[in-house]
Formats: structure tokens, C-alpha cells, sequence
């Protein structure tokens, strides 16, 4: 495949996999990690204050992102955005995902890049999550570039290339704490891929330059600089750099199982092997998984035959990379599914590198085309899937991608504290409490974000007494006693699965409501 014959088809791609990513946006209510993200955008976009966590919300990669949505939107305040201001982010670095593969051309082989690329546009927990407000498609997109300008040093020498790598390993770690896993699964796929090498009596590190000394520590440098800009809120808070290092305990800490999030070692590859809950469809990326492990056996056999165009030595470290990387997530108690992204992307251009080793393998012409025709079907299937989730079961739990969700009825929550709203003299400047039993009340304060005077209560105020009052059902005896002379309990609304709020209304408003809609 000719270089221009090469990259036009990734633009292709890159065009498909925006299709599969922009529609809809406003399709699936906010998950409270989103709406959380986005509050404290608010802070930077529209305070200039952005103080980077070390307990919570990972890195600030994420948010600096959001920056240029919301100066290209038409949004003035925060009130004003919309779930497609922020889901955009990811979007576009999911669609670059596709893009990035034109690095790793001669390091995969241009056919198993193309096909890399298309399974990248078309899996479903890549394109589900391209469309979340989190940080793993930026995580797997500077992973990705990290990798990719690496492999093109290690071609040309070149010291452009070395610090382009190393702004990406910079970003990796600005985006996420996680991102030293994969630091770690590189080192360790390095020196397997060395040893494996010397094994099979082949040179170890075929076609490569000469790598310089300055030129890694001028790449290290830039990934340090990169890292420090952002977690520093660009020199304006120093303590972001000493809080970068201090993460690593409360995250420590919960990877070891102090988290509600802990799940049996086999749990990401059930979600994308198989997955089937209660009466909803069945769920699988097998056809990955599939293409992966072939991928794997291709890239360890002796000999470069079923490789042709791909580099030995590049394949071999990318099948212990992904081996590695998913070994590692495995083992951690703590998961998440969005988590699964770094490694299903190693297993994405393993598959890619498969399915083009396999078509080669086959002796006949008539057969090529059954496999190709085979394995077109297969990814058609897989496009299907990742359509149903998005835009079928987008919040739905028998979705293997849906995690703690917001629940769909949270609409309806919204809808009628509007009309309440409404109804009151003082529109959206209506006081509003919200009264939860922890924090865990996300994504309300986001749900709410239109109405000025909200107040949040992680336990029951003095006087709970306003217009409206969303609360946790556990306050109901308490929100009893104190409201029912005046107020009425009009209904129960699901936030998360098996999590209820309660809307109390004052009842000069709800009779206000009531003329309004002319019932009385």
C-alpha cells in the first residue's frame, strides 16, 4: 500500500469514526463522574481557577481540553452548556485515536494499521466511551502518540521526534495517574521482547537508529515540563506539583480494594468477551479478543513470513506490552469498565496486525476473500453493537459499558422542577435545597445548574424549608415532620439503579403550578 493510498484511507476512517462519535451527544443523561468534570471546568473557564486534586478527579488534562469548546460554543455561562459542550472532548481525541495509527505504519504493516484503524472507529467501548466526559480516551490518544512518535525516533534519529514523545508521556501523566501502569508495562514488554528475541537467535532491535543520550534527556525533560505546566495550573499553583506526586497514596489505597469498586480479576475481559444481563441483548468484542490472540501467536513465531511488512521487533514489543498492560489492570481489585481502554486499544492494533497476518497466511486467493468477506461481516456486527450502545441502551445496565449511571428518569426530575420553576415569581432564581445523607448526590448540582440559588446539604439543615426540596428518602420521616404542614411530597424519581430522591414542593407553589397548567 502506497503512503498516500495509506493516509487518505485513515482520513476515511478517521471521518467514519466521527460519525459513529458526534450524534446525539445529549442522547444519555450526565454520569455523576461527568457532571463532576464539569463543575470544576466551571471553575476554570469561568473563575480562571483551576487547583489540581489529589484525592479525587484524576489529572487536569481533561479540563484544559474543554477550553477551546467552550470558547468555540455559543454558551456565555455555565448554565448555558450542554452535555455536547463537554462529550465533544473526548470525541475528537477518540476520532484522532484512528488518526494517531499512521505513526505505527511500518511498525504494524500499512494493512494491519488500516485495519487497527477501523476496529478502533468501530468497537464499542471505544466509541461509547469517545462520547463520555472522562479521562481514558485521552489517556489511550497521548498513550498512543506517545508510542507512535517514540517508534518514528527510534526510525530517524530524529531529536523532533524524541520530544514529541516525550510532551506525549508528559500529557499521559497529566491526564491520569494510572498512566505510570503503563510506563510500567512498556519497561517490562522492552525487555521480554529482547530476551525473546535473543531466544529465537534475531537481532533484538531491528531498524533502528541510533538513539542519543541528549536527545533522551531533552525528551525526558519535555515530558517533565509538559506535566509540570499543567498540574502547576501553568505556574500558578506550586502546590500542584508536589500534590502530583502525593496522589499516589489515596489512589494506592483504593486500588488495593478500599473502594466500593472492587471486582473479581476475570471482570474485564467478561464485559467485552461475552456479556449478557438479564433479558437484553447479548454483548461481545470477540471478534478483537479473537484477532488479538492471533495477533500475539503471529508476532512470536520465528522468522518474519507472516510479518512481510510489519517490523519483527516492534510486534513482538507490542504483544508483551498488551499481554502486560492487561495482566496488570487485571490483577488491581479496583475496576472500572472505561479503565479497560489502554489495554483494548493494545489488543485493537494486535488484532489489526492479526487479521492482516492471517489473510497473508492463506495460500489460496478463493479463501483470502472468505476471510475477508468473514471478517468484514464480523466487523459490520461489532459496528452494529457499538450503535446499540450508544444510542439504543445508552444508560441502560444491560449495556456491559454502562457503569453506576445516571438513570433516564433523572429527565424527568429536571422537566418538573422547570415547570415548578415556572410557576414561581421568582423563575429560576427560586430557592432550591438539595438534601443528601453523603456527597453522593452527583449528578444533581449539574442537573440543576440552571436554577442560581441551589443549595447543597450532606445532612438536614436548621430550617429545610424552601420551595423546592430534592432529598434522599432517607430524610423522609425527618422532612415529615418538619414539612408536611406546609409542604407536599409530590413524587419519587430514580437518580442511580436501586437510588431514589424525593421532591417536596411548597404548597403556595404547587397550587401556583397547578393554575398554570390549569387544573385548578
Amino acid at each position: 500500500m502506497k503512503p498516500r493510498s495509506f493516509a487518505l484511507i485513515l482520513l476515511l476512517v478517521g471521518a467514519g469514526a466521527l460519525a459513529f462519535r458526534l450524534p446525539r451527544l445529549d442522547d444519555r443523561p450526565m454520569h455523576a463522574d461527568e457532571s463532576v468534570h464539569a463543575v470544576r471546568f466551571r471553575d476554570l473557564w469561568q473563575r480562571g481557577r483551576y487547583a489540581y486534586d489529589p484525592n479525587e478527579f484524576h489529572g487536569p488534562t481533561l479540563v484544559y481540553a474543554t477550553l477551546p469548546s467552550a470558547w468555540l460554543g455559543r454558551a456565555e455561562t455555565f448554565a448555558e452548556t450542554s452535555e455536547a459542550t463537554y462529550r465533544i472532548v473526548p470525541v475528537v481525541f477518540g476520532a484522532g485515536v484512528v488518526l494517531l495509527v499512521w505513526l505505527l505504519g511500518d511498525a504494524v504493516g500499512r494493512s494491519a494499521a488500516v485495519c487497527a484503524a477501523v476496529l478502533t472507529a468501530v468497537s464499542p467501548a471505544m466509541v461509547y466511551y469517545s462520547r463520555y466526559y472522562i479521562h481514558e480516551t485521552l489517556l489511550v490518544f497521548f498513550t498512543l502518540a506517545a508510542i507512535g512518535a517514540g517508534w518514528r525516533y527510534l526510525r530517524s534519529g530524529r531529536l523532533g521526534w524524541c520530544l514529541a514523545a516525550g510532551v506525549s508521556v508528559g500529557l499521559m501523566q497529566a491526564t491520569k495517574e494510572t498512566s505510570v501502569i503503563v510506563y510500567f508495562a512498556a519497561s517490562v514488554a522492552l525487555a521480554a521482547a529482547w530476551l525473546w528475541a535473543r531466544r529465537m537467535g534475531e537481532s533484538p532491535l531491528e531498524g533502528r537508529a541510533c538513539a542519543r543520550s541528549w536527545h533522551l534527556g531533552l525528551g525526558l525533560g519535555a515530558a517533565v515540563i509538559a506535566a509540570a505546566i499543567l498540574y502547576s495550573s501553568f505556574f500558578t499553583n506550586s502546590r500542584g506539583l508536589l500534590d502530583a506526586a502525593r496522589t499516589y497514596l489515596p489512589w494506592l489505597g483504593r486500588a488495593g480494594g478500599a473502594s466500593p469498586h472492587i471486582h473479581p480479576w476475570y471482570e474485564y475481559l467478561h464485559r467485552l468477551g461475552y456479556w449478557r444481563f438479564g433479558d437484553g441483548p447479548p454483548w461481545s468484542e470477540g471478534l478483537v479478543l479473537t484477532l488479538a490472540l492471533a495477533g500475539v501467536v503471529f508476532a512470536l513465531l520465528p522468522g518474519k513470513t507472516a510479518k512481510s511488512d510489519a517490523n519483527v521487533s516492534f510486534v513482538r514489543w507490542l504483544a508483551f506490552y498488551t499481554l502486560a498492560l492487561t495482566a496488570v489492570y487485571s490483577a488491581i481489585p479496583y475496576k472500572t469498565p472505561w479503565c479497560a481502554l489502554g489495554f483494548l486499544h493494545g489488543m485493537i492494533m494486535l488484532a489489526g496486525f492479526g487479521a492482516a497476518a492471517m489473510v497473508r497466511a492463506v495460500p489460496t486467493t478463493g479463501l483470502r476473500i472468505l476471510i475477508v468477506l468473514l471478517l468484514l461481516a464480523a466487523t459490520g456486527q461489532l459496528a452494529w453493537q457499538a450503535y446499540r450502545a450508544s444510542h439504543v441502551f445508552p444508560a441502560d445496565p444491560r449495556n456491559p459499558y454502562v457503569y453506576a449511571h445516571t438513570s433516564t428518569d433523572i429527565a424527568r426530575l429536571v422537566q418538573d422542577v422547570e415547570e415548578l420553576a415556572k410557576a414561581s415569581p421568582e423563575g429560576r432564581q427560586v430557592s432550591v435545597k438539595v438534601i443528601w445523607n453523603d456527597a453522593y448526590y452527583w449528578p444533581l448540582p449539574w442537573c440543576l445548574r440552571r436554577l442560581a440559588r441551589t443549595e447543597l446539604w450532606t445532612k438536614l439543615p436548621a430550617d429545610p424549608g424552601s420551595p423546592l426540596v430534592i432529598a434522599s428518602p432517607q430524610y423522609d420521616a425527618a422532612l415529615t415532620e418538619e414539612l408536611d404542614p406546609t409542604h407536599l411530597m409530590t413524587g419519587y424519581y430514580e437518580v442511580r439503579p436501586q437510588v431514589l430522591a424525593q421532591l417536596w414542593v411548597r404548597m403556595d407553589l404547587w397550587e401556583a403550578h397547578l393554575k398554570q397548567l390549569g387544573k385548578l
